[in-house]
């Protein structure tokens, strides 16, 4: 991303095109990221199901991922939710500011 700012700063045309493929990976990484945390529940139950271990089968999925939860520090949500918003909100700049160029 540095790369591609550098370039673009510098009048190169390589500028535009590393925006496009670096904006666009951040942007769809993100979505990939928020997409597994969303479904961690159904991820986590179909992997305890492929084990079939009956003793993971009885395993609360819902509860278990809300005691690991806690275990972190409050501010932990507070610093991803402002992640995915910062890199949602700069990759969707980014890539509007190129389109327009």
């Amino acid at each position: 991303m540095l790369t591609a700012a550098a370039f673009n700063l510098a009048g190169s045309s390589w500028g535009t095109t590393l925006t496009w493929i670096f904006s666009s990976i951040a942007f769809l990484a993100n979505i990939a990221i928020l997409q597994s945390q969303l479904g961690a529940v159904k991820s986590v139950q179909a992997a305890f199901r492929r084990k079939g271990d009956q003793e993971l089968l009885r395993i609360d999925v819902p509860a278990f991922l809300r005691a690991a939860e806690s275990a972190f520090p409050a501010w932990t949500r507070t610093l991803q939710n402002l992640r995915h918003a910062v890199v949602f909100a700069c990759s969707a700049l980014s890539l509007a500011a190129v389109a327009l160029v």
